[in-house]
């Protein structure tokens, strides 16, 4: 009998590593290791650049409803991060581990494991959606170097990428790029302040709706509208970088540092 049960439980084991390898790590709002006692006026929302299965940015959105101040935060994706279902794993691989309705969720988890942080609302897009979000703009205002100029064929300086070429943008991996240069991040960043200066008052929930479009998320559209109107509201915006090198404590500090203090 005792072997039986041995073997039944084995056999269960095995059932859920291989669920877990397939992506099937479920996660309500029940289980997100909210950390309660920080300041309800800061809004944090995180955002995940999907390229495929990986995560090829992540960002978490903060604002500050009381102060204005808004800090756009972007994480390595290679920064290591334990899982209780599967252990160590790289955090770019997260949201692929998790089963279709958890993805979002099973991701701040883990960022909220991480940083002590109370994230229970996330947007997650991929990279093919960008050309489409570059059309409602009409074209993304950015700067190229010499190298990022010859691979899209145009000129250095002063640019414009349109909805053809801004994937090939994103995509580019040049060996000089210095550490806080991740193309995903400034194209999603440049969108978001192109797209507010353009939008007007009047348009702000039709572009909050057209960020939502075509996206996982649990974040409706009002309350895009009301981090929208935040970010541009504010004059204190803030860019934070944690790198992968850096430990957790150093990474929580300088987190809470930011935007809490």
């Amino acid at each position: 009998m005792k072997k039986i049960i041995s073997a039944l439980a084995l056999m269960l084991c095995l059932v859920l590593v291989c669920a877990c390898a397939m992506g099937e790590i479920t996660v309500t709002k029940r289980d997100m290791v909210l950390n309660r006692n920080l300041d309800k006026n800061v809004n944090n929302i995180l955002v995940l650049m999907q390229d495929g299965g990986v995560t090829d940015t992540l960002m978490i959105a903060s604002v500050n409803s009381r102060t204005g101040r808004s800090v756009m935060t972007q994480i390595e994706c290679d920064t290591l991060v334990n899982l209780p279902e599967v252990g160590e794993v790289a955090l770019g691989e997260v949201y692929a581990l998790g089963a279709p309705k958890s993805r979002g969720l099973l991701v701040a988890r883990t960022v909220n494991s991480l940083l002590d942080l109370n994230v229970s609302t996330y947007v997650a897009m991929e990279l093919n959606t960008l050309p489409e979000l570059v059309d409602e703009i009409g074209m993304l205002s950015t700067w190229l170097n010499e190298e990022e100029a010859r691979i899209l064929g145009t000129w250095a300086g002063d640019n414009a990428l349109t909805s053809e070429n801004v994937l090939t943008y994103v995509k580019i991996r040049l060996e000089e790029d210095y550490a806080e240069k991740n193309r995903s991040y400034m194209v999603f960043m440049d969108l978001l302040k192109q797209g507010l200066r353009s939008s007007g008052g009047a348009n702000l929930m039709g572009l909050g709706k057209k960020l939502l479009d075509n996206m996982d998320t649990n974040l409706n559209a009002l309350a895009a509208v009301t981090m929208l109107s935040s970010f541009q509201g504010g004059d204190d915006r803030r860019e934070l970088f944690l790198f992968s090198d850096m430990s957790a404590d150093e990474m929580r500090e300088s987190f809470h540092r930011e935007v809490y203090e």
